[in-house]
């Protein structure tokens, strides 16, 4: 028997124990805190901030046209007339209708306090009196009736003046002097005027979950059309949907826009621009210190001695590094470069610091 051979086997066994315990070496950096500015450029179409279908609630021809498409109107201008003959006509005989009651309740009331007169020295009796005390309350609520019929029709006959609901432009027209227009039961189809206001306009963009979420209310943008090379028109975010749309995954905001010259038409494409603030737990880390497991994006880092793994979203990639978002990272965090696809969760390591995130 060799006598080599047991000791040949038990170095075997030293050995391979000495470099089970061995502990590897893993190059290192720390992250840095992202400071560059975040620039979006997203589409998105200019809308009135305010636009108005214009119908008349009174039945009868147009007697006058006094705007057309692309005109500038005021608030309560008067936009059209309609001759309403029947209207005016029951105008008239409502105001007779309320002389009529005034009439006769001012003779019921008088042959009211007559009677109560009278019954003090037994002239009439009380049943009779009683009975003209109601008649005078009866004709001054008839008067009451008459004058609320009045007032009814007085309203309807201000209707044959369409007016302006608010400052704007005239987008379409609808008729012509001499056309019949029915009040009240128009058809759909059956409009005057579309008016749009255009002083202030909405720049509506359909936002991507990355920008949604950071924007806020009164967030500024700068906007840019091709039509207008080399000017740049000031917004700022005024409402948000709130919903994402299950088809598209973008969320409608809306910016407003001043244009107090009205050089700016509604509907015109553009582009807003914004420059955000890295979010809040944004760092730069080598981009060879990502790993991909289990489909979820990761870098490996060294605590107390041990590898742990944590979750981040990475963002823009600028060669070297990328950007990172995670609230468990810090400038702090010692990240491993090139992790080994072998380590795992709780493995025992040594640092070797290289060099830091830039």
């Amino acid at each position: 028997m060799n006598p080599l051979k047991p000791l040949s086997i038990a170095l075997l066994v030293a050995l391979h124990t000495a470099l089970a315990q061995e502990v590897p070496t893993v190059r290192t950096a720390t992250p840095a805190k992202a400071s560059e500015a975040t620039i979006y450029e997203i589409p998105g179409r200019t809308e009135p901030v305010d636009s108005a279908t214009i119908f008349t609630r009174a039945t009868g021809i147009i007697r006058e046209r006094r705007f057309e498409i692309g005109d500038v109107v005021k608030s309560d201008d008067a936009l059209a007339i309609v001759d309403a003959p029947e209207i005016d006509r029951a105008v008239e005989a409502a105001r007779a209708s309320v002389e009529q009651a005034i009439a006769r309740a001012t003779n019921a009331r008088s042959l009211s306090n007559r009677s109560s007169r009278l019954l003090k020295s037994d002239v009439v009796s009380e049943e009779e009196s009683e009975q003209r005390q109601t008649a005078a309350v009866e004709t001054a609520a008839a008067v009451r009736v008459a004058q609320a019929e009045l007032a009814r029709l007085e309203e309807q006959q201000r209707f044959s003046i369409v007016r302006a609901p608010f400052d704007g432009v005239i987008s379409a027209r609808n008729f012509d002097r001499g056309d019949h227009v029915r009040g009240d039961a128009a058809s759909a189809d059956g409009w005057l005027y579309r008016l749009e206001r255009l002083d202030t306009l909405r720049f509506v963009i359909n936002a991507t979950p990355d920008l949604a979420l950071r924007l806020a209310r009164d967030n500024q943008a700068t906007v840019h059309f091709g039509e207008f090379p080399g000017r740049e028109f000031a917004a700022r975010v005024a409402h948000s949907s709130r919903v994402f749309d299950t088809a598209s995954g973008t969320m409608r905001m809306e910016l407003l826009l001043e244009n107090k010259d009205l050089a700016i038409p509604a509907g015109l494409t553009g582009s807003a621009t914004f420059t955000l603030s890295p979010a809040e737990g944004t760092y730069l880390v080598p981009t060879n210190a990502l790993i991909v497991r289990e489909g979820k994006t990761m870098v490996a880092t060294v605590e107390d001695g041990k590898v742990r793994l944590i979750e981040v979203l990475p963002r823009r990639n600028f060669g070297r590094d990328v950007e990172a978002i995670s609230s468990e990272i810090s400038s702090t965090t010692v990240v491993i470069l090139n992790p080994n696809a072998m380590l795992r969760e709780g493995d025992a390591v040594a640092s070797a610091p290289l060099t830091a995130a830039r």
